[in-house]
């Protein structure tokens, strides 16, 4: 079993890509499945967003309890959950509810597998190697969700949907036995207090770490709702100019979109944490607003133009993740590391449920997914999420007493 630094992170790097195949396959059969099942955009949007609240309803559990139970168990039980979501869509899914009930499901095994893998890289590195490990490992969700993206797209034209979600369990169970043969088992580290595992009102007096979870909130509601929505805007981008641009080749630039992100969080992680931290956040953030609010208005122009600036504004997006999940690893406590990673995955990821529904009802009020307007307000709706990890860092700073011209306890 692995346990050098290297190893163990590649390892675990390609067990989160084969437990996230199934992350995108719903938003890239959007189209079809509004069509089969006569969705409205905002019924369409809660099934994007009830993938989140499954993760959000299920992370508290399953992410605190890794400061007392080994992370390991709970990744595999994570797993298992996804395996069953994945083969209970394909086979039984027939419309809005039984949708939204697998979608469900699969949130709650990103839950038992994207936080608790991080946990697992945590508690088996010494602090500096944990730094250095943090964001690539955050960075492969980048990669696991752009495969998911391309696969899906590759076979949407193919196969029957069903088979789509047939193929994400069978790598979801190939993960899962990656994880048992190649990750040794670890007894978790207890800090001095006899904190109770699901006690988290500890991590909210940790202001410097709180910090960086608002921030996240307001980057998972723009990125969730621009990976939900973004193949649907380019499916409107394509047919505005009549241009010959097929279903697989949108899923492409999709997935290229998510690979992109990779080096960019890597990137802007590593800027965060050799300059000063706030100063980068803030840069990222509002250029991140200001080419999201002004992407709608792209619509109907030539293709390319609109295909590029949608993987600068994915790359910009993605520039603060890891950023602001290594701050939070590495402000805090002794002890709490789960239970921080909880409250930073269950804040965070409301506003990646928040972010599909919130752009979804904005199309259907302002006309509909064939309005460019609809659009326009939609995409401005998306890029909100920076302007609440922009007052989530400000705010933040001001509790902690410290000026932005002063070095602070978040830098």
């Amino acid at each position: 079993m692995v346990t050098r630094p290297v190893p163990l992170l590649v390892t675990l790097c390609l067990a989160l890509v084969l437990s996230m195949v199934g992350f995108a396959n719903f938003a890239v059969l959007l189209p079809e499945f509004s069509a089969l099942w006569d969705l409205t955009s905002t019924q369409a949007g809660w099934i994007g967003g009830i993938y989140f609240v499954g993760y959000v309803a299920a992370v508290p559990l399953l992410v605190g309890l890794t400061d007392t139970v080994d992370a390991k168990k709970i990744y595999v039980c994570g797993t298992l959950v996804g395996i069953v979501g994945s083969f209970g869509f394909a086979w039984f899914a027939d419309g809005f509810w039984s949708a939204m009930g697998f979608r469900f499901l699969a949130g709650v095994s990103l839950a038992g597998t994207y936080m608790p893998g991080l946990q697992i890289l945590s508690a088996r590195l010494d602090p500096a190697w944990r730094q250095r490990a943090v964001p690539w490992y955050t960075s492969a969700f980048g990669i696991g969700s752009g495969f998911s993206y391309y696969y899906s797209g590759q076979l949407a034209e193919r196969v029957e949907w069903s088979a789509i979600f047939d193929i994400a369990a069978l790598m979801q169970m190939s993960c899962l036995i990656l994880v048992l043969v190649a990750i040794a088992s670890r007894r978790p580290e207890r800090g001095g207090d006899e904190r109770h595992p699901l006690d988290f009102r500890p991590v909210f007096s940790n202001r410097s770490a709180m910090a960086y979870v608002l921030g996240y909130v307001g980057h998972t509601y723009e990125l969730f709702a621009f990976r939900a929505w973004i193949v649907a805007f380019l499916v409107f981008a394509v047919a505005a100019v009549g241009a010959d641009t097929s279903r697989s080749e949108i899923t492409l630039y999709v997935a290229i979109y998510s690979l992109v992100g990779m080096p960019a969080s890597i990137i802007g992680a590593y800027l965060a944490e050799s300059g000063r931290r706030s100063t980068v956040l803030l840069s990222i953030t509002t250029m991140s607003f200001l080419i999201g609010a002004g992407y709608g208005f792209l619509a109907g122009q030539p293709l390319i133009w609109v295909v590029l600036v949608g993987g600068l504004y994915s790359a910009i997006i993605m520039a603060d993740s890891a950023a602001f999940t290594a701050g939070t690893v590495k402000m805090a406590r002794q002890g709490e590391r789960g239970a921080t990673l909880a409250v930073h995955s269950v804040c965070g990821f409301s506003g990646g449920f928040l972010g599909p529904l919130a752009v979804g009802a904005v199309l259907d009020i302002a006309g509909g997914q064939g309005s460019s307007f609809a659009w326009t307000l939609g995409c401005f709706t998306m890029a909100l999420g920076s302007l609440v990890a922009l007052a989530g860092i400000r705010f933040m700073l001001y509790l902690a007493g410290a000026p932005d011209k002063k070095r602070t306890a978040i830098d």
